[in-house]
C-alpha cells in the first residue's frame, strides 16, 4: 500500500520592493563588487545578464528575520513565517557619472503578502561599499570622506 501526497497550495514568486543606493564607481566596478558581496555572503550565482547589468542569486530558505508578515497592522511585525525562500535580483545601472547599485528580493511563500525587513539587502549594498571604498579614506567628526 503507498499513497500520494499532492501538494494543495503551490508557492507564486513574489517581487518585492527593492532598496538602491548610488556608487562613485563604474559599472564594472559595481559589477565585480556585487558578484564579490553575493558569493561573500553565501550566494550563488545563477544568472548574470551583463548587457542590461543584472546579476541573480539562487533560491535559499529565508532567514529568521528577513521576511515578515503584519496581519494586525505595521507595528506588529510577525517573524514566524516558515517555508519562504528568497533569492536576490541585483540591478546595475549608469548614473551621471555613477553607478546605481539596486536589490531586488523574490519570494515564493505560501503566504501571499510577506514584506521584506530588507536586511539582506542592506548587507550586500553594504558589502558592495566596502569593496569599492577607496585605499585613502579620511575620518571625521562627521564621518568619512572618501
Amino acid at each position: 500500500f503507498h499513497s500520494c501526497a499532492t501538494p494543495a497550495i503551490q508557492a507564486k514568486e513574489q517581487t518585492m520592493p527593492g532598496i538602491s543606493r548610488t556608487f562613485d564607481a563604474t559599472p564594472n566596478d559595481a559589477y565585480y563588487a556585487v558578484r564579490w558581496a553575493l558569493k561573500t555572503d553565501g550566494y550563488n550565482i545563477t544568472k548574470e545578464d551583463l548587457d542590461n547589468g543584472i546579476v541573480v542569486s539562487s533560491w535559499l530558505a529565508s532567514k529568521v528575520d528577513s521576511f515578515y508578515i503584519d496581519p494586525f497592522g505595521p507595528e506588529h511585525k510577525d517573524y514566524g513565517v516558515n517555508g519562504a525562500y528568497y533569492r536576490l535580483e541585483v540591478k546595475i545601472t549608469p548614473d551621471s557619472g555613477k553607478t546605481r547599485v539596486e536589490v531586488v528580493p523574490h519570494v515564493k511563500c505560501i503566504y501571499p503578502n510577506l514584506k521584506s525587513s530588507h536586511k539582506e539587502e542592506k548587507r550586500v549594498l553594504k558589502r558592495v561599499a566596502d569593496y569599492l571604498r577607496k585605499p585613502d579614506i579620511n575620518v571625521t567628526n562627521i564621518g568619512i570622506e572618501e
